[in-house]
């Protein structure tokens, strides 16, 4: 009897062990992928009709209202644990990668954002709790928001303090001192010039909606004169133009920014 009881317990610690040691003597990547997988498995479409989902965010007061629009997928609250297939579920919603409700409805309202940068995230899930993938990648949607939101004039000074880091930041000290060693300005470099039109620029982006035309096109005429300039000194800096020549073609540059200016505002008008 305590041989059959021993022999038992052999066969039971074997069993148990046995997926272990598989997955051991795979590489670092491979129990990577196998561990992923056990604990975040995810079901791949095989039907014709491809589920797919899209995002978005809306203020309302102080809460934030979050659409979530869905094809080929319909949301089944009555069917959670029944089923587990790729046509029926809900979605779960992420914020900054952490998961934070399921959604069973077209709106859903988010009452607390993080205050920075926010990554919104919405994944399809079976009734049974897994996501759902087409060809292994999740089928999601994203979107990135700003808490608290900027108006546009603070995004403006932001850009502004931005642009002066260009020059004033640890890096750019270093940069003006070795351009000031060889009798150069801070605004005889490219990389300088980029830095100051990617600070901009982000205003573009973000506030494009809320510039009057007017606005908008003395912005992109700026946006425009910089990197006319970054192209100047980058053929100073590999070595297709002299020093002499740069300035030059760099002071051409500058010199028609007003008139250029004009000449748009004079184009709205005429529109208007």
């Amino acid at each position: 009897m305590r041989l059959f009881d021993n022999f038992f317990k052999y066969l039971l610690w074997l069993s148990l062990i046995t997926p272990i040691a598989l997955v051991a003597h795979d590489g670092q990547e491979e129990r990577i992928k196998y561990w992923k997988n056990y604990y975040h498995p995810k079901l791949d479409v095989v039907r014709q009709e491809i589920p797919s989902v899209k995002i978005s965010l809306k203020k309302i007061g102080p809460f934030f209202q979050l659409q979530t629009q869905v094809k080929n997928f319909k949301i089944t609250p009555d069917q959670d644990l029944k089923n587990n297939n790729t046509w029926t579920g809900y979605a779960k919603l992420f914020i900054n990668g952490i998961y934070t409700s399921r959604i069973y409805g077209e709106y859903f309202f988010i009452k607390d954002m993080p205050v920075g940068n926010n990554e919104i995230k919405v994944i399809l899930s079976s009734n049974m709790d897994v996501d759902i993938a087409h060809k292994g990648k999740l089928i999601s949607d994203q979107v990135i928001i700003q808490f608290p939101e900027y108006t546009f004039s603070e995004a403006r000074s932001k850009a502004y303090n931005l642009s002066i880091q260009c020059e004033f930041s640890k890096e750019g000290l270093l940069d003006r001192d070795k351009l000031q060693q060889k009798g150069m300005q801070i605004f005889e470099s490219s990389k300088y010039l980029l830095c100051r039109h990617d600070n901009q620029k982000n205003i573009l982006d973000d506030f494009m909606s809320e510039m009057s035309k007017f606005q908008l096109a003395s912005h992109i005429v700026h946006l425009d004169v910089l990197m006319e300039r970054v192209a100047v000194w980058l053929d100073f800096e590999n070595s297709k133009l002299s020093l002499s020549e740069a300035r030059l073609k760099n002071k051409v540059i500058v010199d028609t920014l007003d008139n250029r200016i004009q000449k748009k505002f004079i184009e709205l008008r005429k529109t208007n």
